[in-house]
């Protein structure tokens, strides 16, 4: 498990999340009802991550990223129907809103976003400057929050900010 939600969510603090995950399933009062002792213990875990995401009030693309990959690798008995539709749905708001950007900026954005690549790569494909390529993708993640309503900004994934490198990130200010 540790692994799997390293992997899945780089700013968990993991050894939290699992303890949290464990301090919940001791403080049950009975255990008869669990079935599957694992999948209960994984979708615990999930379900700490998703509650911190909520807690939190900045967004990031990677998190949403990273819950999407948590569920992927999850046996798909444990992903309710539920989930797996406000997924679809939170993905295709997002995929819309994205759709709405201006051109150039949708272009930037997609790129650096969903296709990964680095400032300095978008830059020399585009021929345009480093600082272009982070104000336009600045500028399109808070045009695509902005766009959100609060009840969707409110199902997406979150991470809270940690120290060590400044990472850029759009707060969500109600």
């Amino acid at each position: 498990m540790r692994a799997w939600l390293a992997a899945a969510f780089s700013a968990v603090e993991v050894d939290d999340v699992i303890q949290e995950s464990y301090c919940r399933i001791a403080a049950l009062d009975h255990v008869e009802h669990i079935q599957d002792p694992r999948q209960y213990l994984f979708r615990t875990a999930r379900n700490v991550v998703l509650e911190q995401a909520r807690r939190s009030r900045v967004v990031s693309f990677q998190t949403i990223s990273g819950i999407a990959d948590l569920e992927r690798a999850m046996p798909l008995d444990m992903i309710s129907p539920e989930r797996m539709l406000a997924g679809r749905r939170t993905l295709a708001r997002v995929e819309q809103l994205i759709s709405a950007l201006p051109e150039r900026g949708r272009r930037i954005f997609r790129l650096r976003k969903i296709e990964g690549l680095s400032q300095k790569e978008i830059a020399a494909r585009l021929g345009i400057s480093e600082s272009i390529v982070e104000n336009e993708v600045l500028r399109g993640l808070r045009r695509i929050l902005l766009s959100m309503t609060e009840e969707e900004r409110a199902e997406m994934p979150m991470r809270r900010p940690r120290g060590g490198r400044h990472e850029r990130r759009a707060v969500v200010q109600d």
